[in-house]
This record gives structure tokens, sequence and C-alpha cells, in this order.
């Protein structure tokens, strides 16, 4: 029996193959995928969580980070105020 650590390295595996062999099946796959190609902005994700009041690292709440977050991402100081800063 594999223990959950294992499991998971072997779905993982399964499951990135299974993409690359369909990227390869044919341009129109391989286009596809390109097209759909998608990239995390963790400064967007932390500004919609310190709008929604969720919990965030201390290291978005000053600094540069508080500083580039509310230059690009449209927060203000009233946005901080629920976290004491």
């Amino acid at each position: 029996m594999y223990k959950p650590k294992q499991v998971g390295k072997a779905a993982g595996a399964n499951v990135w193959d299974a993409h690359v062999q369909k990227a390869a099946s044919s341009p129109v796959q391989a286009r596809e995928y390109k097209r759909s190609n998608y990239m995390l902005d963790t400064n967007n994700v932390m500004a919609k969580r310190i709008k929604d009041g969720d919990a965030v690292s201390q290291s978005y709440l000053s600094g540069m980070l508080r500083d580039r977050l509310i230059k690009y991402h449209g927060l203000d100081d009233d946005d901080f105020i629920k976290y004491g800063k």
C-alpha cells in the first residue's frame, strides 16, 4: 500500500505526462496550451486578500511590499487599518 506522499508523487507524474502527451499530439493542442498559459501574480492575490480582510503575511503590511500594493494595486491606508498598520 502506498503512503499518501507516494501516491501524490505518482499521480502528479501521470498527470504531467498526460498534459505533455496531449500538447504534443497536434499543433492545435500545442497552440491551445500555449495560449492558456497562466501566470500567478502574488501581489494581486495579496491585494485582494487585504481588501477582503483575509490573513496575509506581515511582509505585505509594511515596507516595500506595502508601497507596491498601494502604488500598483489600488490599495490605500484605510485598507491596512484592520491589520493595525
